[in-house]
């Protein structure tokens, strides 16, 4: 890259050689150097050019990466918030954010937090992208030896090592999947607030995860003050023209591109919804769990209690019987009136033998996501009879393993059977089918699990397959829900109103009324058609407490 010498003041070389000739003897040579090195940088980097660029050649930019650099290096000071949708290059921006910095001098030493399965992957990145050298800190003492750490939160906020990184300054500090990050009552924020540091970047794809006050806290963590105090805020939620304010606000320390905004030539997705009717084992013990309910309202058991054992019913059997065997549910097994003492199989449900069926007829890789462990075990099992080979990947894994996990199914497995520990931070573009055995409440999960393959990097056109349940509560909300298209957007992200979010609490309550206590598929949905007026109501309610 050339560069054009550039002065803002035409004068100055010479006014200033004359002043240095008559002044010298007075003058700190180390401050003199400082000065100088300055004035020549400003020189040669003309305003809002990103210098670190020539040494990049043999990495590809999108536009929006290049315009979030450059906003935050140039108006945001170094403390932002890159909350772009899922697979837009989050990491490559914050990458070249440290790059930049690093290059001007302002930046020697940063610390990098990230999940423990994305260690390795930042390492690599930071290196094959940037050409930055980093350590992945084990507890040990070689970390010491390297400006560049990475490291999870989960290791360093506790003693001995709390007390030991918070001795110590950072130039930069970048945490991945910042939203863990919006409870002040919370280790992991008390830590984050307590480093030194002079730059600081969070990454996430989902900003608000449960309620409008999740943006003030990042806010305050990143630029303290700037959305005033926490009433002032939530008062300032409940007007319209304050509203805007807020967002002018935002706009200084959060950057949201969406995919829709980007050039970017997506590869095409295509979501496939099939309706599988239960084996009549799997069918009969869940609509017990149902008769049971019902014939029990006037004793009031927990609505809560019933929505998890309908959903692990809807999973699998083997979840369902999990949690019947547990302690706080054995007045319920004993009552049921059903054998609960069964055969394998008895075990086989509708849904393993369609995912057994999809992966027999393809060669290419497949990913299974499940909420359930148990149910992750068992299709493990089953697909290992049927001669597929698979490996697991779930949140109870260390760093190494879930490499490992993820190195197996690249470049071995054909299935990869995942938890919601696997909808964060993994690149696996070189699989393009996903199947979801069962199905999150919250749309924002899913898109955060479709995102592992459709994302920059997938060539190939993307399958998405939703398994439901026939005649359970599965079928009942996926059809209102679908009725209720821009529900969904609202809750992912697409309705540009970021501050009317109500709490994962709230609406699950509010779900739980419309799908319980209904008496027709009538009222189900004149309760639903209130739900984003909801919204608005419950938040207020909550402020006014």
């Amino acid at each position: 890259m050339n560069h054009s010498i550039q002065f803002e003041d035409k004068n100055w070389p010479s006014e200033f050689l004359n002043w240095l000739n008559s002044s010298h003897q007075y003058i700190n040579p180390s401050l003199l150097t400082q000065s100088m090195k300055v004035r020549k940088e400003q020189c040669l980097h003309p305003a809002k050019t990103l210098s670190c660029l020539k040494e990049l050649t043999h990495l590809t930019l999108h536009p929006h990466q290049m315009d979030a650099a450059t906003k935050v290096v140039f108006e945001m000071g170094g403390r932002a918030l890159l909350a772009d949708e899922v697979g837009l290059g989050k990491t490559i921006e914050a990458g070249l954010i440290l790059k930049e910095y690093i290059n001007r001098g302002h930046v020697k030493t940063a610390l990098i937090l990230v999940p423990s399965s994305l260690s390795g992957q930042w390492q690599q990145e930071l290196f094959k992208h940037f050409g930055i050298n980093s350590i992945i800190h084990k507890g040990k003492k070689e970390w010491r030896e390297s400006p560049i750490t990475i490291a999870t939160i989960d290791l360093l906020k506790r003693p001995p090592l709390r007390e030991m990184i918070e001795k110590s300054h950072y130039d930069m500090v970048i945490v991945d999947e910042a939203h863990k990050l919006t409870n002040p009552k919370t280790l992991n924020y008390q830590f984050i607030n307590s480093l030194s540091k002079s730059y600081c970047l969070f990454l996430t794809a989902t900003p608000i995860q449960n309620r409008s006050e999740d943006l003030y806290h990042l806010s305050t963590l990143l630029k303290p003050g700037l959305l005033g105090s926490l009433q002032d805020f939530r008062e300032a939620c409940k007007d319209e023209e304050d509203k805007m304010e807020i967002k002018k606000k935002l706009n200084q320390f959060m950057i949201r591109t969406r995919r829709k905004e980007t050039n970017i030539a997506w590869t095409k997705r295509t979501i496939n919804v099939e309706w599988i009717d239960q084996l009549p084992y799997e069918k009969e013990l869940y609509h017990s769990i149902e008769k049971f309910y019902h014939a029990q309202k006037e004793v009031n058991m927990h609505a809560f209690s019933h929505i998890t054992l309908l959903k692990q019913g809807c999973s699998s059997i083997i979840a369902l019987l999990k949690a019947l065997n547990r302690v706080q549910n054995k007045d319920i097994s004993s009552q049921l009136g059903i054998n609960l003492d069964v055969t394998p199989d008895q075990l086989i449900t509708a849904k393993a033998q369609r995912i057994l069926s999809f992966i027999q007829n393809t060669d290419e890789k497949v990913i299974v996501f499940t909420q359930y462990r148990a149910t992750q075990l068992y299709l493990s099992w089953f697909l290992k009879q049927n001669n597929i080979t698979s490996v697991p990947f779930r949140g109870g894994f260390k760093k190494g393993k879930k490499q490992w996990m993820t190195d197996l199914f690249r470049e071995k497995a054909q299935v990869l059977i995942a938890t919601e520990a696997g909808s964060e931070g993994l690149n696996l573009q070189f699989c393009r089918y996903m199947i979801h055995a069962d199905i999150p409440w919250n749309p924002m999960k899913l898109e955060q699990r479709i995102g592992r393959i459709h994302r920059i990097g997938q060539h190939e056109d993307v399958e998405v397959f939703y398994l439901l349940n026939r005649d359970t509560i599965e079928e009942r909300i996926w059809h209102v829900l679908q009725e209720k298209v821009s529900l969904f957007q609202y809750i992912i992200g697409e309705h540009d109103d970021l501050l009317s979010s109500a709490s994962s609490k709230e609406i699950d309550k509010y779900l739980e009324d419309a799908f319980l206590h209904s008496r027709s598929e009538k009222e189900i949905r004149l309760k639903l058609n209130q739900l984003e007026h909801f919204y608005d109501l419950s938040l207020n309610k909550k402020e006014e407490a």
